[in-house]
């Protein structure tokens, strides 16, 4: 008897999943497309977005890793000012390694980082 049951109870699950499956695909693929269908555009990369977010990324990279010691407009503060330096490589090297009582960051932000804070410092800090 306990066999019987064991086997009816087996059957009947084997039968609801085959039956989910086949119901499942069939709704499936009558309702959502295939992956090759898809036609969503690909989210852009950095370089791709508008120059706007790049440039507000960079002000905000500043404003947490600059601002506190060189000011927020880079007139100085605790830190020499740095309004008005134009050679990007200079200041990007500063960054990197540091100098003068200046930490490198170098160890602590990404080269992309780094190259938007530079180019941010180097077009005038806008």
């Amino acid at each position: 008897m306990a066999r019987a049951i064991l086997a009816l109870t087996l059957a009947l699950l084997l039968a609801a999943s085959i039956a989910a499956c086949g119901s499942s695909s069939t709704e499936d693929s009558a309702t959502t497309p295939a992956p090759a269908e898809t036609t969503a555009a690909p989210e852009p990369a950095a370089s791709e977005t508008a120059t706007g977010g790049i440039a507000d990324e960079a002000a905000q990279l500043y404003a947490d890793n600059c601002s506190g010691c060189h000011g927020a407009d880079g007139a100085g503060g605790s830190a020499p000012g740095i309004a008005g330096e134009d050679d990007m490589a200079e200041i990007q090297r500063w960054i990197e390694q540091g100098g003068e009582g200046m930490p490198g960051y170098a160890d602590q932000l990404p080269p992309g980082e780094i190259e938007a804070i530079a180019q941010f410092v180097a077009g005038g800090l806008q």
